[in-house]
């Protein structure tokens, strides 16, 4: 699946024998107000990790679907 015009695609695959849910993906998302996500989306009641802010690495959190599978948001485009 991808945005109308997107250059980039992701593969949605369901759970099933062999190939579980669950998994860390490392599927990292980019976002322009990672702060304004991660308030937004703790709201909405999805499970997230902290917002993290190292020195020199761009602002990030982690979060999980309903399956467990994680994914990172992370400020920067």
């Amino acid at each position: 699946m991808a945005p109308a015009g997107s250059d980039t695609t992701l593969a949605l695959i369901p759970e099933r024998e062999g190939v579980p849910a669950g998994v860390e993906t490392g599927i990292r998302l980019a976002t322009e107000d990672v702060e304004d996500d991660h308030q937004r989306l703790g709201f909405a009641g999805v499970e997230l990790g902290e917002l993290l802010r190292w020195e020199g690495v761009p602002p990030m959190f982690a979060l999980h679907d309903p399956d467990g599978n994680g994914l990172e948001i992370v400020e920067g485009g």
